[in-house]
């Protein structure tokens, strides 16, 4: 069986506030992203973006990673590394 994904891959320059947060739900939501690589993540709001969850592997220096997935798709073998493991 065959899937097709929509995924894309964000530099999010640490964003914090509300606005920009929203700015970047709009943007998963109107673009149908299924999952999206997340670079420069600063903050664990990305937690609660509405029929999404996100695993999220903060940095030294508190800019890490994440990955965003729509619910109701299976992500396996997810594990998070210090900075400077990876």
């Amino acid at each position: 069986m065959n899937f097709t994904y929509k995924i894309a891959t964000l530099n999010i320059n640490a964003i914090s506030s509300p606005m920009k947060i929203k700015m970047l739900t709009n943007f998963l939501l109107r673009q149908d992203i299924d999952i999206a690589l997340l670079q420069e993540v600063a903050n664990d709001d990305l937690s609660n973006i509405y029929d999404y969850s996100a695993h999220i592997n903060e940095g030294i220096e508190k800019r890490g990673t994440a990955i965003i997935k729509k619910e109701g798709i299976s992500v396996n073998n997810i594990k998070n590394y210090r900075q400077d493991e990876g």
